[in-house]
């Protein structure tokens, strides 16, 4: 998963606070204008007042310009935040939630495991990230794990299948079995799986009674 960047939103506020000053010097050297115009010019009078009222509807509309921004602005932190609070809140639900969870490349190379799975796989974060997921199968039973693999990669469709892993212990690795959940996510305009979600639990022998 890759994330946008974020628009800064402080560059909105700064463009309406220099767009409400630049509105007031202006209507400062305009009306400084007129008023040198009206004690000098020969333009009637009643033209300088029209220009006086043009240049009064055309500021007003810069200042509500002004203030749609700023409501904008307000309205695009609110949302932000909101979204901010959402991801933090999913990102926790993720990182500890019970069951193991691994996102993988369809090549199954994790990207993000949560810390169930990495206490299921007794690997460290650092460890796991950026390895292949089908490392820590068995040799003898990768066959298997393949072949139950492509018949996963179903855009949408979640499968279900038995299989075994090993668990680090120490300088050892020990086999278990577990029950693995996948479903293939697809990008938006690709044609194929761009992501794996991987749900494992470890079966123990009160399983198979």
């Amino acid at each position: 998963m890759s994330a946008e960047p974020k628009p800064d939103i402080s560059e909105f506020a700064d463009f309406a606070d220099a767009l409400f000053k630049q509105r007031r010097r202006s209507e400062k050297v305009v009306r400084l204008a007129l008023n040198r115009a009206k004690a000098q010019s020969p333009v009637p009078v009643n033209e300088l007042n029209d220009v006086s009222r043009a240049l009064d509807s055309a500021l007003n509309v810069v200042e509500h310009a002004v203030e749609e921004l700023r409501m904008q602005n307000d309205a695009l932190f609110a949302a932000r935040t909101e979204v901010e609070d959402a991801y933090a809140q999913f990102r926790d639900f993720f990182e500890f939630a019970p069951a193991a969870y691994v996102v993988t490349s369809p090549d199954t190379r994790v990207r993000y495991a949560n810390q169930a799975a990495c206490a299921l796989l007794g690997l460290r974060r650092n460890g796991l990230a950026g390895q292949l997921l089908i490392n820590w199968v068995p040799l003898e039973h990768r066959g298997a794990f393949r072949s139950a693999l492509i018949r996963s990669l179903s855009p949408g469709m979640v499968s279900d299948w038995p299989a075994t892993l090993l668990s680090k212990d120490g300088t050892s690795s020990r086999p278990f079995g577990c029950r693995m959940r996948i479903r293939a996510v697809v990008a938006s305009g690709a044609s194929s799986p761009t992501e794996l979600y991987w749900n494992f639990t470890e079966e123990t022998d009160e399983d198979l009674f």
